[in-house]
Order: C-alpha cells, then sequence, then structure tokens
C-alpha cells in the first residue's frame, strides 16, 4: 500500500512539472508574438547571430549556438515579409564546424532579396567571416577581430593514454584508410598528409567564397590567407570589411542602401520558438536533445580552437 501511495504521489508531482512547464512554455510564446508584431511601414530588421558554428544546437564546445536551421528560420521569415527592406546582422562568432557553409547560403539568399548589412561585435572570425560574405556591406568595431579565412583540423588522441592504463584497442578496417585519425594509435606521416589535403580543400572553398564576394575589395589576398585574425582598422585596410564603426553605423548603412528615410524603424528579430524549444530550455528530463556522435577528428572553420587535451591541430600550411 504505501509503495502504491508513492508511486501514485511520484505520477502527480510529475504531472505537475509538465503541466506548470506547459503553462509556462504558452506564456512564453504569447509574450514572443506580442513582442513581434508587425510593423505597419517599411523599417530595418535587427539579428543577433553569436556564438559557435554547429548543426546540433547543442553545440561541440558549449555555450550559445548558430545553427542552419536556426537561421533559415529566421531567412524564411524575412522573406515573407515585405516591409523588412534591410536586415542588419549583428555577429559575434569565431566560427565552427562545417556547418557555416550552409549558414552563408542561407544568408546569401537573403541578400539576394534584401539589403543586407553586418557588423561585428567582438569576433568575427573563420565561419563566423565567411557568412558575413553575401552582404552588401560589413562594419566592424574598432576592437574586433575579424579574418581567419582558413580551416584546421582538431584530432583527438588517446594513445598515451590508454597505453599508462594498460588498454589496447583491436581495430578490423576493410582499407588502410579506413581509420585516419584514429584517437587510439599514433598518427603516422601518411595520416597527416591525407587530412592536410582534406583541410586545404576546406580552405580552398573558403578563400574561393572570399575572392566571389570581396575580390575587388581585398588589398593583399597573400597576407587574408595566412589566416590571421586582425582589428577592425586593419581588416578595413586589407579589405575585409567596408567600414570600422559602431551598430549605428551599420544601421545608417543599411538605411541608405534601402532608401530608406532616417527614422526607419528598427525591430529585433529573433528565431520562432515552438513549444518544444521552449520545453528543452527548462532542461526538463523527458525532452531529449539531438544526439550527436563524439568525433576523434573535426574539420574546423574556427578561431581560436578551444585547447583540450590530447588534441592535436593541422592547418594547411604546416
Amino acid at each position: 500500500m504505501r509503495t502504491a501511495l508513492i508511486v501514485a504521489g511520484a505520477i502527480v508531482l510529475s504531472m505537475v512539472v509538465l503541466l506548470t512547464s506547459l503553462a509556462a512554455a504558452f506564456w512564453l510564446l504569447g509574450l514572443r508574438e506580442a513582442e513581434v508584431a508587425a510593423p505597419t511601414e517599411d523599417y530595418i530588421a535587427l539579428v543577433e547571430l553569436s556564438g559557435v558554428i554547429d548543426y546540433s544546437e547543442d553545440p561541440l564546445f558549449g555555450g550559445d549556438v548558430i545553427s542552419p536551421r536556426g537561421v533559415e528560420e529566421i531567412v524564411e521569415g524575412l522573406l515573407k515579409d515585405e516591409k523588412a527592406k534591410a536586415v542588419v546582422l549583428v555577429i559575434n562568432s569565431p566560427g565552427g564546424t562545417s556547418a557555416a557553409f550552409e549558414v552563408y547560403e542561407h544568408i546569401k539568399r537573403l541578400s539576394e532579396r534584401k539589403v543586407v548589412v553586418v557588423y561585428f561585435t567582438d569576433v568575427g572570425a573563420s565561419g563566423g567571416y565567411l557568412i558575413a560574405l553575401p552582404a552588401d556591406h560589413i562594419v566592424a568595431h574598432p576592437t574586433s577581430l575579424v579574418g581567419s579565412v582558413g580551416a584546421i583540423a582538431a584530432l583527438l588522441n588517446y594513445k598515451g593514454l590508454l597505453d599508462k592504463l594498460g588498454i589496447k584497442v583491436a581495430v578490423v578496417e576493410s582499407g588502410d584508410l579506413k581509420d585516419v585519425g584514429s584517437p587510439y594509435r599514433e598518427l603516422t606521416e601518411e595520416d597527416i598528409e591525407f587530412l592536410r589535403d582534406i583541410v586545404r580543400a576546406v580552405a580552398d572553398h573558403f578563400a574561393e567564397k572570399v575572392r566571389e564576394h570581396r575580390g575587388d575589395k581585398i588589398s593583399d589576398m597573400s597576407e587574408v590567407l595566412r589566416a590571421g585574425v586582425y582589428p577592425g582598422a586593419r581588416a578595413k585596410e586589407l579589405g575585409l570589411v567596408d567600414e570600422v564603426g559602431t551598430l549605428s553605423d551599420a544601421v545608417s548603412a543599411a538605411r541608405r542602401l534601402a532608401g530608406l528615410p532616417e527614422d526607419a524603424p528598427i525591430k529585433r528579430i529573433e528565431r520562432p520558438v515552438s513549444i518544444l524549444d521552449v520545453l528543452s530550455r527548462l532542461q526538463l528530463p523527458f525532452i531529449k536533445t539531438q544526439p550527436t556522435v563524439p568525433l576523434s577528428v573535426e574539420v574546423l572553420l574556427m578561431w581560436p580552437l578551444p585547447q583540450l587535451p590530447g588534441i592535436v591541430t593541422l592547418s594547411p600550411w604546416d
């Protein structure tokens, strides 16, 4: 009898938590709907993109994330809104995984229909810079760090640790390249060259995008392809950005390029939030986030690279 009462109490408590969470979710959704009521006049949309770029919305290195799915939802909403004549993307990102190329495609599609201006706040590096390339105008804060046009491979290796623990791993492979980058054995020179070719291919694709969008503005492409990061003024000298300034300057540029009056309103746009999104943010035990497969090798468009024990890094020019 006592056990039955305990089980019943647990069920009731779970139902109370669920109903309370659902009520909070609906309240937050209603608040969001009130915040994004459509303006009656032409306006400038302000979109903040902050964090690591990754396909997973539980990012590889933690913190905020810019995902292709999230950006696509924002872009779709803006393309349907005829009152949104210009978009200011406020970007603060060190880049991330190759998901940056997909985010780039969504922003390119937006720029084909709307005036797009980018404003770099703190960091616009590597993939964070790539996603800004389709913009009509790029503004960087004087203290922002911009650039890192390139790719890098991060390889996590456990061989030394496994040896100390006396653990041996047997691997059966179908081809001699199948376990390239395996964390269970030392890297060979052949492994490194094979992986470096992959990194070069990704870096070359990135460089092509830079030439496509800013080829006539870049003053020293060889310097840019060293993959360094530069403060705002130096980034402007190199042609990576068009202007050094503030968010106000970016908004003014958007108004000018879109032919809007100086008093044209600004509307902050955020990704549409579903009930599942709200519940997942509440971190309830019955809401599971999408699983990710841990990788021993990751080709990144990122700067700076998080330094984790056992990671070996490869750049195209090492």
